[in-house]
């Protein structure tokens, strides 16, 4: 499985089939030992609303973990880049609308969750790129969808 690991913007991927570095935590405590090329660091790693932070001899970092699957869901959204103005939330695959997770009028945040499909007998959650007020749904729930599909608008 891979991984891309950002720490401070830079990116890295992380192929966990070719790497020899191990991570074990230490039972009751939020401490994780990593043991790679013969050397073992103990890491504090902490769960956050946006990834994880790690900390280490008072120094921290905050961390994104996103494996490739993800990583493919958000190219194929547009997600995570920076984006102004009204926009149509399209379709990334085809699927099946599973739940709506907000409704007409209401005011989103980026991250927040709109739409949940089924695709491939899994849920994917399409969420908000960018604060807005959901201005209209074009989908309901139950029914099927084909990529490119426009699920809703929402207005800056």
């Amino acid at each position: 499985m891979r991984y891309t690991v950002t720490v401070a913007g830079r990116s890295v991927e992380v192929n966990l089939a070719q790497e020899t570095a191990a991570l074990h935590a230490v039972a009751g405590t939020p401490l994780r030992q990593l043991i790679m090329d013969g050397r073992s660091d103990l890491f504090a790693v902490v769960r956050t609303e946006t990834g994880w932070q790690v900390s280490r001899a008072g120094e921290h970092w905050d961390v994104q973990v996103m494996d490739e699957r993800t990583r493919a869901l958000q190219e194929m959204t547009g997600a995570g880049k920076a984006r102004t103005g009204d926009q149509t939330i399209k379709a990334p695959m085809p699927g099946l609308v599973l739940r709506l997770e907000v409704e007409e009028g209401q005011v989103v945040t980026p991250g927040v969750g709109l739409v949940v499909l089924e695709a491939m007998k899994m849920e994917n959650e399409i969420r908000a790129h960018s604060a807005g007020t959901v201005r209209r749904i074009h989908v309901k729930t139950g029914q099927a969808v084909e990529k490119g599909t426009p699920l809703l608008e929402i207005e800056a």
